[in-house]
């Protein structure tokens, strides 16, 4: 009552329960035991609190009032400051919590330690992203939390000699997320999981495998990182169905691993999945599998899946990303360079494009080899939309251009309709250009115009569709140069535009696979 009399014109005459909810709402509370809420969300929740009890004495004793506010527990904070959380806490469920600091920093955990071995019972989320905190953590998983719903650790050992255990009293337990570890299948907790993620492993083995039988019908999120072993496995895979399966994730340093992984689980029609996986040129057998495990009903269907395709130089690398629906397949090729199987490439982008109905593509490539054109070539007879290129040698587009979208060749759809011997324009699907010369004056635009001009003329005059705008990025041409180019540009239908952004042209998919 004193919290809402009637001279407080902040709360006026509501009921403390609809501030709860307001405040609850405020700092978004139903979030703090979310398996997967962000790190920067729960210190972001510590730090409005802090803000919210300095607008004023009667907020601040309001939320002083309450433990519902003073559940989250960060490790890394001042003791002092956690030690007077946890006893503002009261009987509240506790979320704890550290993640690894940019600069390595000593932690002391010696005051708080004893005090939450005493409320193990309150004790729902216990994520620990920070191997240096391995041992606190478990020291209050020996002592057996039987109401822990959502750990997050990562051990503090060399993952290759040493596997450490987590068979501890967790009758509770049902979202998991470890590195390097795999967890076996004497542990009584791990039949009741729904969400298991697991990084850093270096094989495929009998256990994880025998594990995912144990839970597999309870389980709704799957993600694994597995390394290239594999060890122990039968020859013969019985399948596990894993028939509540919402989200999968299997990201894998080669096809192997990938593959065993995907013959020996079933997931159903509904669920979402990611593969990313590391593969050669010569892997199309590879990615036929992974690809009929994603896509098992998609066979030769209509368009209405998304192609990204991506070649740097720089890393000599190309990475590609399918997706339909709720599905993706993206893989990466290492050491694409000079004397690299292109055939065995081209036979992959082709079949993908023909078993996901021609998926509308786009390429983003680097043209600072001699090898980058021939490898756009390749890909003349996808669905490709959009070209995005970015060069450090402007004085060779205009060739560039011309090797690749202005040449003329017998290996594209379109041929099959053509007079035998007759060679068509490739990537007659291009409707969009853009080009960075990464703060290089683009002096040959005049050339470039004239390429794409010429390109456009015989598309119209064959009836095709063509080029409909072209982007230039950080290419700073002559003002006169670009005043005509613009206009012998447009007088074919191609919008010619200068945008100044560093999300026009760049690499994204890499960081997801290497």
């Amino acid at each position: 009552q004193a919290l809402q009399g009637s001279g407080n014109l902040l709360f006026g005459n509501l009921a403390a329960d609809i501030v709860h909810s307001v405040f609850q709402l405020i700092l978004e509370l139903d979030r703090i035991h979310d398996y997967d809420a962000p790190f920067e969300t729960l210190n972001e929740m510590r730090k409005t609190t802090f803000s919210m009890r300095c607008v004023s004495a009667l907020w601040n004793q309001f939320i002083l009032s309450s433990p519902r506010y003073w559940c989250i527990v960060n490790v890394r904070a001042p003791q002092a400051a956690m030690v007077r959380t946890i006893e503002r806490a009261q009987t509240a469920p506790l979320c704890i919590y550290s993640v690894k600091p940019d600069l390595w920093e000593a932690v002391h955990f010696d005051k708080i330690l004893p005090l939450l071995e005493t409320r193990q019972g309150q004790i729902r989320t216990l994520r620990l992203n920070d191997r240096s905190l391995y041992s606190f953590g478990t020291s209050l998983l020996r002592l057996g939390l039987p109401n822990l719903r959502t750990l997050e650790v990562v051990p503090r050992f060399d993952p290759y000699r040493e596997v450490p255990t987590l068979a501890y009293d967790m009758p509770q337990l049902r979202h998991l997320k470890s590195t390097a570890w795999d967890p076996t299948s004497d542990v009584s907790w791990i039949q009741g999981l729904e969400t298991l993620v697991l990084g850093g492993l270096n094989a495929f083995g009998p256990e994880l495998y025998r594990a995912f039988g144990l839970c597999a019908h309870s389980l709704r999120r799957l993600s694994l990182r597995l390394g290239s072993s594999l060890k122990g496995l039968p020859p013969t895979p019985t399948t596990i169905s894993i028939p509540l399966l919402e989200e999968l994730r299997l990201d894998a340093s080669s096809r192997g691993t990938a593959m065993e992984a995907t013959k020996r689980i079933l997931i159903p029609p509904s669920a979402g999945g990611i593969i990313h996986v590391i593969l050669e040129p010569g892997d199309l057998a590879a990615i036929q599998n992974l690809v009929d495990f994603l896509f098992p009903a998609e066979r030769n269907a209509p368009a209405s899946g998304q192609g990204l395709i991506e070649i740097d130089a720089e890393t000599a690398l190309l990475v590609a990303n399918y997706t339909r629906g709720n599905r993706a397949f993206r893989f990466g090729m290492p050491d694409i360079a000079q004397g690299v199987d292109y055939e065995a490439i081209r036979d992959a982008i082709q079949y993908l494009d023909l078993r996901l109905g021609h998926p509308v593509t786009s390429v983003t490539i680097s043209c600072n080899e001699p090898y980058d054109a021939e490898m756009l070539v390749l890909l003349s007879s996808s669905n490709v939309q959009r070209i995005s290129i970015l060069t450090y040698y402007p004085e060779d587009l205009a060739k560039s251009l011309q090797a690749t979208i202005g040449k003329r060749t017998a290996e594209t759809p379109e041929q099959a309709d053509s007079d035998e011997g007759e060679e068509a324009l490739g990537f007659q699907s291009v409707r969009y250009l853009a080009i960075d010369t990464n703060y290089r004056e683009l002096e040959e635009l005049e050339e470039v115009a004239s390429v794409l001009a010429t390109r456009q003329e015989q598309l119209l005059a064959e009836g095709k569709s063509a080029l409909e705008e072209m982007v230039l990025c950080y290419c700073y041409p002559d003002e006169l140069v670009f005043a005509d180019s613009q206009a012998k540009l447009g007088a074919v239908g191609i919008h010619l535009l200068q945008v100044d952004s560093p999300v026009i042209v760049d690499f994204y998919l890499s960081g997801d696979i290497f």
